[in-house]
C-alpha cells in the first residue's frame, strides 16, 4: 500500500468535558497470534450483479419511523459538513445517542465523522456535530479512497462472482493493512485502502467499502469480544443468505513480520459458529437483524477443504504443502467437520511430529526449501493453518 503525506486535518475537532462524553471508539479490538512450527486508476469495469442503492440495510429498516428520520438527518448532516442537527422537537438523549452510534458505524464512508458522542442533557434540540478532518482535506482523501478502492475491484477478472470478489477483497485487506491502534486513520476505511494501516474498525470499514462499492449488500457489526475488548466485523450477502465475516481475526501476527500470510477462518461464517462464543454482538444496535444460519457459502465449504477423518485431512494437508511449496505460495489449511477427528489430526501434525517429517520429504523430493511453518489451529472451528516459511526468508 502506498503512503501519503500526512495533512493538517484537525480543523474542527470539538473539545468535551471526559465525564459527560461517550465515545463510539472500538480502539480496544484485538488480534489473534499464531505458534511456530518447527492497476489501474480508470473507474470500475465490474458490473454489480446487484444494484447497492437498490439495498436497504437492514440495521436501517428496523428502525422506527422517527429513528429513520433522525438517521438520515444526522447522516445528511454529516455528510454535507453542517455544523449541527436540528430536530423539530426534543428528543431523548439515549435516542439520539443510540442513532449516532449507528450513523458512524453504517456510514463508514463518512470517515471524517468524529466518534465521541457529547450531550449532558437529556432532551436534545440542536446538536453540534464535530470532524476530524477539515472539508477540503476529507475530499482529497476521499479521491484516494475511491482510487483504491478502484484499483481493487478493477483487479478482478470481468466474470467474478459474488464468492470470488468477498475472498478476493478479504485478502487484499489482509495482506495489505498493518494492524495498529496508533495510526490517527486506523478506524477507517481510508487508513487500510490508502495508508495500509488500520484496527479491527478500519479492517471492518474497509470490507464495507469494497462490498458497497462492488454492489455486495452488506453492513458492518460492532460489539465485543470474549475478552470484553471492543471489536468490529461484516455481514454480507451471498447467494441470498447472510454470512460473517472478520478480516481483522483472518490478519495472522507473525514473529518474521511477512504481511503476505492470510487466512480464512471466519471468511464467512454462521452466527452459531461465533455468536456468544468470540463474538459479541451489540444487541442495542443490532438486536433484530437476520440470522446468518447457511453453511453452503463457508469458505471451506465452498473449496471443498472440509474432512470428516483425521486421516483425509492429514493427506490433504501433504498435499497442500507440496503445491503451495512448488509453487512458492505459503497457505495450507483445512477444517474438520467432527471436533474429535479435529484433535486427531493435530495431534498427529504437530504432537507426533508428521508435519515436520511432511516437509521434510517435500524438500527432498521436490527441492523446495521449505525451513519451517507457523501453526495456527482454532479448537472452536476445527480449522488447522500452516502458513509456511521458506530458507529466503530467513536470508532476507
Amino acid at each position: 500500500m502506498r503512503k501519503i503525506g500526512k495533512f493538517d486535518l484537525y480543523g474542527r475537532i470539538i473539545s468535551v468535558v471526559l465525564c459527560a462524553a461517550v465515545s463510539v471508539s472500538l480502539g480496544g479490538c484485538s488480534k489473534i497470534s499464531e505458534e511456530p512450527v518447527t492497476g489501474t486508476t480508470e473507474s470500475v469495469v465490474i458490473p454489480p450483479e446487484f444494484t447497492y442503492g437498490e439495498f436497504v440495510s437492514p440495521v436501517y429498516e428496523n428502525l422506527s419511523g422517527e429513528e429513520k428520520e433522525l438517521y438520515d438527518k444526522i447522516r445528511d448532516a454529516v455528510e454535507n459538513f453542517d455544523e449541527s442537527v436540528s430536530f423539530d422537537t426534543p428528543i431523548p438523549r439515549d435516542t439520539v445517542r443510540k442513532i449516532y452510534r449507528l450513523v458512524y458505524a453504517q456510514e463508514r464512508q463518512l470517515f471524517w465523522f468524529s466518534n465521541v458522542f457529547y450531550a449532558p442533557e437529556k432532551e436534545i434540540s440542536v446538536y453540534t456535530l464535530s470532524y476530524l478532518f477539515t472539508k477540503d482535506a476529507a475530499s482529497v482523501m476521499r479521491a484516494e479512497l475511491d482510487l483504491a478502492a478502484s484499483e481493487i475491484i478493477n483487479g478482478l477478472p470481468e466474470d467474478a462472482g459474488v464468492f470470488h470478489k468477498l475472498v478476493y477483497f478479504h485478502d487484499r485487506i489482509v495482506t495489505g493493512c498493518e494492524f495498529s491502534q496508533n495510526d490517527v486513520n486506523s478506524s477507517s476505511a481510508y487508513g487500510v485502502l490508502v495508508e495500509g494501516v488500520g484496527q479491527c474498525e478500519g479492517y471492518a470499514a474497509a470490507m464495507a467499502f469494497l462490498c458497497s462499492e462492488a454492489g455486495i449488500p452488506n453492513y458492518m457489526v460492532t460489539g465485543h469480544d470474549a475478552d470484553g475488548a471492543t471489536h468490529a466485523w461484516n455481514k454480507v450477502v451471498l447467494d441470498g443468505e447472510w454470512y460473517n465475516v472478520d478480516c481483522t481475526w483472518d490478519d495472522p501476527i507473525l514473529k518474521r513480520g511477512q504481511k503476505d500470510f492470510v487466512r480464512h477462518d471466519y471468511m464467512l461464517v454462521t452466527d452459531a459458529e461465533i455468536e456468544g462464543i468470540t463474538h459479541f454482538t451489540d444487541e442495542e444496535l443490532y438486536g433484530n437483524v437476520p440470522p446468518c444460519t447457511a453453511k453452503a457459502g463457508n469458505y471451506f465449504v465452498k473449496k471443498g477443504l472440509v474432512y470428516s477423518t483425521a486421516a483425509e485431512a492429514v493427506d490433504a494437508m501433504r498435499d497442500q504443502v507440496k503445491a503451495a511449496g512448488i509453487a512458492g505460495k505459503r497457505e495450507a489449511e483445512f477444517k474438520l467437520s467432527d471436533e474429535n477427528e479435529y484433535f486427531a489430526a493435530l495431534a498427529r501434525l504437530i504432537d507426533n511430529g508428521e508435519m515436520k517429517v511432511i516437509i521434510e520429504d517435500i524438500n527432498g523430493e521436490y527441492g523446495t526449501k521449505i525451513s519451517s511453518a507457523y501453526r495456527h489451529n482454532n479448537d472452536t472451528l476445527h480449522i488447522i493453518h500452516l502458513s509456511l516459511i521458506y530458507e529466503a526468508d530467513k536470508q532476507g
